[in-house]
């Protein structure tokens, strides 16, 4: 009887468990779609700033999304990475360069899961509003002594810099003068901003937004216990984040693809549409050519959507049991980031070649191109990845793995203690 009944009370736990998830889903999603219209007013004004203005970022907020991958326990949204994806597309539909710095709130914000929970406690109890930036494009040591980690590197594309009160930043462990051997010598570091030298140069052609300067650190101490240690799984967060890094960060580009390209249809669809200044002249969207390549494009667009929708599928719900993803699954989780991914550069430059006017001069059309374009520059969307990706599509060694975001081969045995 007691056995009974404590399975029914576990039942009946695990039922509210998963409605008040729905409702944190539900709330998101019915947020971001009340202040679409916000949204987009301040993506001009935030392109025009080099940074998303302080309004931007304040709706963002609001909406919970750059909470996603911190654990409810410390105040976060606990989101499963499928969720996650289908709700960065929206707001990448709205501003790009808005989901692009989300993106970087939310994977960095993961990295709190890999701190000791004390420390992660501390960062979120002072009842202030915490964001993070990471950045992985340069070099950095972190040098073992008996007060703590001495820090120094620098770094470049540090998008969500500009709005971040914490930075992770990778460094090269050096021990009793010795540098630890990859991948165990390399480790993430949080690094409070104040700490942080903001070099000043975003002078890109589109996601300028990011604001995502060059930033240096110079020696600068942190505790031991403020290291994140990637090779390890995450101490806190439950299922939602135990995929860990290589799992929810392709997720969050994958929004970024989705969105931009689904926008960009949008926009050319009212390309087509517009009346011409000639009188009795036909439109480009009554042009035979036009309408076959719009249908080519959508039909690309919803033939990604779709895998993407069935890979996140199989992610969420693999993880929600418990397990670990499988290699085949991890694969094709980097397989269709890179697709989606050529699949809305292919519609950006066809945007910018039929779009006309609205394409070459200043205006919505031409950020969401550049936008679109400069986000498709990302290590993730580059063809090369396709070659561990293929080698594991057509059989690779049982032993072999995904030891990183790309990286995939035999793991390699652990230094000695």
């Amino acid at each position: 009887m007691n056995i009974t009944v404590s399975a029914d009370a576990l039942s009946a736990d695990l039922a509210r468990e998963k409605q008040d998830h729905q409702k944190i889903v539900d709330d998101i999603l019915a947020k971001v779609e009340e202040i679409s219209g916000a949204l987009e007013e301040e993506a001009a004004p935030s392109e025009e700033l080099g940074k998303l203005t302080d309004k931007a970022v304040d709706l963002l907020f609001s909406t919970g999304m750059p909470q996603a991958y911190i654990p409810k326990e410390l105040g976060g949204k606990g989101l499963f990475p499928g969720e996650a994806q289908s709700f960065l597309s929206r707001v990448a539909y709205y501003d790009g360069s808005l989901a692009w710095v989300n993106t970087i709130f939310a994977c960095a914000g993961l990295m709190v899961s890999y701190l000791p929970e004390d420390v992660s406690e501390e960062l979120f109890s002072g009842g202030k509003r915490i964001s993070f930036s990471a950045v992985s494009n340069g070099q950095g040591t972190a040098v073992k002594t008996d007060d703590g980690w001495v820090v120094s590197g620098r770094y470049r594309y540090a998008s969500a810099i500009k709005h971040a009160t914490h930075v992770f930043m990778p460094a090269m462990k050096i021990i009793d003068g010795n540098p630890v051997p990859p991948p165990f010598g390399m480790g993430f570091f949080l690094i409070p901003i104040e700490a942080v030298t903001d070099r000043g140069n975003w002078d890109t052609i589109g996601l300028q937004a990011t604001g995502s300067v060059d930033i240096e650190v110079k020696d600068h101490l942190i505790p031991l216990t403020h290291e994140v240690d990637v090779m390890s799984p995450p101490k806190r967060g439950g299922r939602a984040v135990s995929g860990g890094m290589n799992v929810l960060i392709p997720t969050m580009h994958l929004g970024f693809a989705i969105g931009t390209a689904e926008r960009l249809l949008d926009e050319m669809k009212t390309v087509g549409n517009k009346k011409p200044p000639v009188p009795g002249a036909k439109s480009i969207g009554e042009k035979d050519p036009f309408r076959i390549e719009y249908a080519q494009h959508a039909m690309k667009a919803a033939a990604a959507r779709a895998l993407v929708d069935d890979v996140m599928e199989s992610v969420d719900n693999t993880l929600r049991k418990g397990e670990q993803l499988s290699t085949r699954q991890s694969t094709m989780l980097r397989a269709v980031n890179i697709h989606a991914h050529d699949v809305t550069r292919d519609i950006a430059e066809w945007a910018f070649q039929r779009g006309g006017g609205d394409a070459l001069r200043e205006g919505r059309l031409q950020r969401i191109i550049r936008d679109t374009l400069a986000g498709c520059q990302h290590f993730f969307a580059n063809d090369q990845n396709y070659v561990n990706v293929g080698f594991e599509l057509m059989g690779a060694p049982d032993d072999h793995m995904w030891l990183g975001l790309f990286d995939f081969g035999p793991m390699p045995s652990a230094p000695a203690a």
